[in-house]
């Protein structure tokens, strides 16, 4: 079991240097990310916040779950030193969501905590990898019916919170659940496809990304909408407010489309994930970012289609 743990903090590690930070930065500046997200979520959710960072803790273990992975653990360890293992990586996912539970003087949701961490150790494993989930989108481009598969579990959740945020007139949890969509729909673009992918496209590198773009922001649209329509109802005084936010949502979903393919085909390097990252933090910036991923996305994108246009 020790050579499976040190093999997997390996591989991370080197996630890290790929990336262009070293271990010794990165460690810290996740540490700061998470504790930044987390009061985040108990600022914005005010009475539902413990809940809310519930879900977010099991929707973090469910990804453990992954079929091809567990295949994996079950082929190199007994019954009995699979069962221990899965419990071990859940406690190890829990540590940063416990101490935070006790900071924030919650310690009946510790509880809650032990106990999906058991559960989730024994039943998620056991979902059957012959369903296949519908999507309502098509399969081109591949980033939508694969990540909605990925996080279909994640879509009940986000519609009831906006459900939740009606029943007790809570506004900023109907808010939170519209940006955790965002979020979620965000990282379906993290995933990168092969460069002969891109290359079989008979398009220019405007046309490849602006399709990306028409497509991507159609799916969003269905999935957005029904929330945005109940909060504009039911919170018809902060209807300023809901139509400015999804604006900025689509703007900074827009950019991750287009920011996906500024250093292509490798993943998004140290600096413009800085970048990224700094239009989210200062959102005016974002006015200047965007011009700059997309004339590098376009640069990165005619490298590969040039013998067609």
């Amino acid at each position: 079991m020790k050579w499976y743990i040190k093999l997997q903090i390996k591989m991370f590690n080197r996630h890290l240097n790929d990336f262009g930070v070293p271990p010794l930065f990165a460690y810290p500046i996740l540490l700061t990310l998470f504790v930044l997200s987390s009061n985040f979520i108990f600022y914005t959710l005010e009475d539902y916040a413990a809940y809310g960072y519930l879900l977010l803790f099991i929707s973090v273990l469910i990804k453990l779950s992954e079929k091809k992975r567990n295949d994996f653990l079950k082929l190199n360890f007994t019954k009995k030193l699979y069962n221990k293992l899965r419990i071990i990586e859940n406690l190890v996912i829990s540590i940063p969501f416990v101490l935070y539970f006790i900071y924030q003087s919650e310690y009946i949701f510790l509880v809650y905590v032990f106990i999906s961490i058991l559960i989730l150790s024994k039943l998620i494993t056991k979902i059957s990898s012959s369903v296949v989930i519908p999507t309502p989108f098509g399969k081109k481009p591949f980033e939508f019916p694969l990540g909605f598969r990925n996080s279909f579990y994640m879509f009940p959740i986000l519609y009831w919170l906006t459900y939740k945020s009606i029943e007790v007139g809570n506004f900023n949890l109907g808010i939170f659940s519209l940006l955790l969509l965002f979020v979620t729909l965000t990282t379906y673009y993290s995933k990168m496809e092969n460069e002969f992918y891109v290359w079989s496209f008979q398009y220019s590198a405007e046309e490849f990304l602006f399709k990306k773009i028409k497509i991507g922001v159609l799916y969003a649209s269905i999935l957005s909408i029904p929330i945005s329509i109940f909060l504009a109802f039911f919170f018809s005084h902060y209807i300023l407010i809901i139509v400015v936010f999804n604006l900025l949502c689509f703007l900074y979903y827009i950019q991750a489309i287009i920011a996906k393919y500024c250093d292509f085909p490798k993943k998004m390097n140290l600096p413009s994930s800085m970048i990224f990252v700094a239009s989210l933090a200062l959102p005016p910036f974002v006015l200047f970012t965007f011009g700059y991923f997309y004339k590098k996305s376009i640069q990165k994108l005619k490298s590969i289609l040039h013998d067609k246009h």
